[in-house]
C-alpha cells in the first residue's frame, strides 16, 4: 500500500518495572525468540505497508539493538523504508515525551504528500491483525479517523489502563472511560490501532496539541470527536489479542502460548511473524535432559530438566538443574543442581551450583540483568 505509512507507537506502552527499567516493552523478549514489537512490524509488513516509522519514547539503544538492519520486516529492500522517529528535546521534560510531541518533532512525515493515510499500531498489544480490510472499509466509508476495538471480558483484571468505548445502537462512539478494573462482562476495548488521513492528523495536531501538551494521541482524537470537530468511526477485530499491562500478565500471557490452541490463534499459518535472526546452532540436549511443554530457543544447551518454561537463546541449564514454570532470558547460565521455579531470570545472569530460586505462580520472582546468585 504505497499511499499508507505505518507507525509503530512505543509511547503507548505501559512501564512495567522491573522489566522495562532498561528497555521499552516493545523490545522486551517474548517466547524466547521474539520481541513484542515484532508483531506490530509483521502486521504492517504482511498488510503490504512498506514505509514504516517507529515512534521511540526511550531506551533507543535497546530498540536499535533488536532491529539490527531492519531488513527482517521490509517488503522490498529497494522501495521499503523504516525510520526511527525520536523526540530528542522531550528528554529534558518527561511530561512532553508523548506520541503527539514526537509527531510534531518529526513533522516532515506529516507533510509528505506521498502518504494519504497513517496506520498507527501499538508495540505492547500482541495480535495477528490484517489491516487491509480495515483500511478498505475506512476508505470506502470516506472516514477521517477509524479506531479499531475488540470485545473483551474480565476487565476487572485485564486491559488495565486501556480505554473502553461506549456506543449507541448504531455502533457509533458516544463515550469512553479508562479501565481501572471497574467494568464487568464484555466491553469494547481500544486496541490502540489508529487509521487516520494525513490532512486530518495535521488538523488535529494544529488545533489541540498547543493547548494539550501532555495528552496522548488517542485522547487528543477523542477530544476532537467529543467537540464535534472530527468524527471517529469504530471498527472491530475479533482475533487473539493480549495487552501486556503488568509483570504478572507478561508471565501469564507468555505461558498461555504453551497451550497449542492459544499458539494456533496467535501464530496463523498464513500470517508469518518475522524477527531478527541470529547465527546460532540448534539447541543441544544432553543424554539425561528432560524437557516438557516448553519453548527452547536456538543456541541453548539443556542438560537438566525444563518443565512448562520458556528458554531464550544461548542459555545453559546444567546437569541436575531444574527450571519449572519460569522464563529465562538470553545468555543465562543455570549451573548444576540449581533450581528455578516461578521466576523470570533476566539476561547475562548466573544461578550458581545448587542455588534454589523459588517464587509463586501469582507472585513470580524477578532476577535482574547480570545478577549472580
Amino acid at each position: 500500500m504505497k499511499k499508507v505509512a505505518g507507525i509503530v507507537n512505543f509511547h503507548s506502552s505501559p512501564e512495567i518495572s522491573p522489566i522495562t527499567d532498561s528497555r521499552p516493552l516493545g523490545s522486551t523478549s517474548y517466547l524466547g525468540r521474539y520481541a513484542f514489537c515484532d508483531f506490530a512490524l509483521s502486521n504492517l509488513c504482511n498488510s503490504g505497508i512498506s514505509s514504516v516509522g517507529l515512534m521511540v519514547k526511550n531506551h533507543q539503544r535497546s530498540i536499535l539493538k533488536h532491529l539490527g538492519s531492519m531488513d527482517s520486516w521490509v517488503i522490498n529492500t529497494k522501495i521499503s523504508q523504516t525510520r526511527i522517529l525520536y523526540n530528542e528535546p522531550a528528554q529534558r521534560d518527561p511530561r512532553l515525551n508523548t506520541d503527539v510531541n514526537n509527531l510534531l518533532e518529526n513533522d516532515w512525515l506529516l507533510y509528505d504528500a506521498s502518504y494519504q493515510m497513517f496506520a498507527i499500531v501499538p508495540s505492547h498489544i500482541v495480535m495477528p491483525i490484517d489491516l487491509r480490510p480495515f483500511i478498505e472499509r475506512h476508505v470506502e466509508a470516506n472516514q477521517d479517523i477509524t479506531l479499531i476495538a475488540a470485545k473483551q471480558d474480565n476487565l476487572k483484571q485485564h486491559w488495565i489502563g486501556s480505554k473502553v468505548f461506549k456506543v449507541n445502537d448504531k455502533g457509533e462512539l458516544i463515550g469512553w472511560d479508562v479501565n481501572k478494573g471497574q467494568f464487568s462482562g464484555k466491553n469494547l476495548v481500544n486496541l490502540d490501532v489508529i487509521l487516520i488521513n494525513r490532512p486530518t492528523l495535521v488538523s488535529v495536531l494544529r488545533q489541540y496539541a498547543p493547548t494539550h501538551p501532555s495528552m496522548d494521541l488517542v485522547s487528543l482524537l477523542l477530544a476532537a470527536h467529543d467537540e464535534g470537530r472530527h468524527k471517529i468511526a469504530l471498527d472491530y477485530y475479533d482475533g487473539y489479542a493480549r495487552c501486556i499491562d503488568s509483570f504478572q500478565h507478561y508471565m501469564d500471557y507468555s505461558f498461555e502460548i504453551l497451550d497449542r490452541k492459544n499458539a494456533e490463534r496467535l501464530f496463523l499459518k498464513s500470517w508469518p511473524i518475522y524477527t531478527l535472526t541470529h547465527d546460532t546452532p540448534p539447541a543441544l540436549y544432553g543424554g539425561a535432559s528432560e524437557v516438557r511443554n516448553s519453548y527452547i530457543s536456538n543456541g541453548s544447551r539443556i542438560e537438566g530438566k525444563v518443565i512448562n518454561s520458556i528458554i531464550a537463546r544461548n542459555v545453559h541449564v546444567g546437569k541436575g538443574a531444574v527450571v519449572r514454570n519460569s522464563i529465562i532470558f538470553s545468555t543465562v547460565r543455570i549451573n548444576d543442581n540449581a533450581s528455578v521455579e516461578n521466576a523470570l531470570v533476566d539476561k547475562y545472569s548466573i544461578i550458581e551450583r545448587g542455588h534454589v530460586l523459588k517464587g509463586k505462580a501469582k507472585d513470580p520472582l524477578y532476577v535482574h540483568q547480570g545478577a549472580i546468585l
